[in-house]
């Protein structure tokens, strides 16, 4: 066992460490300690990384505050063979024994139940944009009949107003031609005849009574 002091504190590093710790301080590995310790507490999602790769260095000189994803990087691509067959018994013997337990446990289960759900909430959904009023939807990836519309309010007023809706009926009235919606057809072809109309049914209606 090794050990080095700082501002009268002792830190120590043994057989399968990686760095100098001292159990009674926070934070406990030396290399946060001193840094902190001249720059005051370590930021959320950074990391105390030894410049010159050497965990046994830890004059602040060689301390600098990185990037947790950036330190991974770099200390992924550092590796000797040596550690890198540590960290692979490390997850064999250790860390996959656990996951496995974990996952057997009534909290593993749970949380199995509920990704389950969510998966199946969002499985095979794409996010689409409503041809009519631009809004961003969701629906289901369904090669043979992909939505184009977030609502049926909405595809119905793109057909209308493309007039994918149009049937061309005749008039009661006065027997003309003209343009309708097949969905809500008119009997007349303007309001003139449609007045007429009215006024024919509701004599009809006022004899019959």
């Amino acid at each position: 066992m090794q050990e080095q002091y700082f501002n009268g504190i002792r830190f120590t590093i043994g057989s399968g460490r990686k760095y100098f710790s001292n159990s009674g301080v926070t934070p406990r590995y030396m290399h946060r300690y001193v840094w902190e310790f001249y720059n005051g507490e370590i930021p959320k999602g950074y990391d105390i990384h030894h410049k010159d790769g050497n965990r046994y260095n830890n004059d602040i000189s060689n301390l600098e505050c990185i990037d947790t994803v950036e330190h991974k990087r770099l200390h992924g691509r550092n590796l000797t063979e040596e550690e890198r067959e540590w960290r692979r018994n490390n997850i064999n013997q250790n860390a996959r024994p656990k996951a496995v337990e974990w996952h057997k446990s009534e909290e593993g289960r749970k949380w199995h139940r509920e990704h389950g759900k969510e998966v199946a909430k969002n499985w095979n959904k794409v996010t689409s944009i409503c041809q009519q009023c631009g809004k961003q939807f969701t629906t289901k990836n369904n090669r043979n009949c992909t939505r184009k519309f977030c609502s049926g309010a909405c595809s119905q007023k793109y057909r209308r107003q493309n007039g994918l809706n149009n049937i061309e009926t005749i008039c009661e009235i006065c027997g003309k031609t003209f343009i309708t919606d097949k969905y809500r057809p008119s009997r007349t072809c303007g309001r003139s005849c449609g007045n007429k109309l009215a006024w024919q049914e509701g004599k009809t209606i006022h004899k019959e009574n």
